[in-house]
């Protein structure tokens, strides 16, 4: 549309400058089949180009009615290889020769001027033509530049990707003959120590390492399958939530630590993810205190406020904690934690207490919730 706006004030300005010379008062009619055609340029471009070549035959001397023409061969030459396109101005402009001899008069005078115009004719569409074949050429070079540099993403993306993939293997490896292995020698020590020792509560505390390190082994093969990524899609335990909290709190009182366990509001069901979250926040916590406040007493408090359900866990280490003003050397354990806590915008705070250390938590029912 704005193409055809464009060229239309030059096109009727000769058409009316014509019709004025030669007393031709219809001749200004010509100007609307000519911009018409060039809202067929894309669809049917060889329709448009006959009908602007027809017209500007009408009147060949008319410089206003060789501007459609020339926009719809720059069109042809973008969409076609160069013989058709070539082919097509050398038709325009051999026409418009042909209909400017017939229109003359046969003289010296008018053989030179018809000479002079078969070259400004033939120059215009060559020049169209040559644009359009350029700017074809030029379009072609940037799609395959384009081409080759999404290409060039896809094979980083998959070296990437491949990297990756043996990284998560090679660490699947490393846990596979490392803590792996190290896990079964502590099962199989603690199966020898329970069948070697006849003591009713040395056998107990070895049948629960024992299920604690097969337990573990089970947990590690699944996830070891996960790293590989081979193919198989492994068999996944339900993830723990609240109700599996007394079984933890009970393999932790076998262990020997002195844990007790309050509740405060009314339980209410909760998303599966902030319940995975409340149990291994409270599990991280409770280990951090067997590596370092072994056999202290510590208190597990789970209230169900209004918008948030808040943790406490509290341990009274005394003199069985020498380090109870820091936290965990490594710092693993508490940074997960507080992962945890930002993922739904929930709050963690520590503090050392004289004879201990505290952890409390705070998650919130809805993700963004206060």
């Amino acid at each position: 549309m704005l193409l055809a706006l464009a060229l239309a004030v030059p096109v009727f300005a000769s058409l009316i400058w014509n019709a004025g010379q030669r007393d031709q008062p219809l001749a200004p009619l010509l100007g609307l089949p000519a911009l018409g055609s060039i809202f067929l340029r894309r669809s049917r471009p060889a329709a448009a180009l006959l009908i602007t070549v027809a017209v500007w035959a009408a009147i060949p001397s008319d410089q206003g009615l060789q501007l459609p023409v020339m926009v719809i061969l720059y069109t042809i030459a973008t969409q076609t290889e160069w013989r058709v396109a070539s082919a097509a101005a050398a038709g325009a402009a051999g026409i418009a020769v042909i209909a400017e001899r017939a229109w003359g008069q046969a003289n010296v005078n008018h053989y030179v001027g018809l000479l002079g115009y078969a070259i400004g004719a033939t120059g215009s569409c060559a020049a169209a033509v040559a644009l359009g074949l350029y700017v074809a050429a030029r379009r072609r070079v940037i799609d395959g530049l384009r081409e080759r540099a999404e290409r060039l993403d896809r094979e980083q993306e998959l070296l990437a990707e491949r990297a990756v993939s043996e990284e998560r293997t090679r660490i699947a490896q490393e846990l596979h003959d490392i803590v792996a292995h190290n896990v079964t020698l502590m099962v199989v020590e603690a199966q020898a120590l329970g069948a070697t020792i006849h003591d009713e509560r040395v056998m107990q505390s070895a049948h629960a390492i024992a299920d604690l390190g097969r337990q573990a082994m089970s947990e590690m093969h699944t996830t070891l399958k996960l790293l590989r990524g081979d193919g198989e899609t492994p068999e996944l335990a339900p993830q723990p939530g609240l109700d599996q909290l007394e079984r933890l709190l009970e393999q932790l009182r076998r262990a020997g630590l002195d844990v007790e366990l309050t509740i405060e509001g009314r339980p209410q069901p909760l998303p599966r993810s902030v319940e995975l979250s409340a149990y291994r926040i409270i599990q991280e916590a409770l280990t951090n205190v067997v590596k370092h406040a072994a056999g202290a007493r510590t208190e597990v408090k789970l209230a169900y406020a209004a918008e948030a359900l808040e943790l406490t866990v509290v341990d009274r280490g005394g003199a069985a904690r020498p380090a109870a003003a820091t936290p965990p050397s490594n710092g693993h354990g508490l940074i997960g934690m507080q992962e945890r806590v930002a993922l739904f915008g929930g709050t963690l705070t520590t503090h050392a207490l004289p004879n201990g250390f505290s952890v409390a938590a705070t998650l919130p029912y809805a993700p963004g919730g206060s």
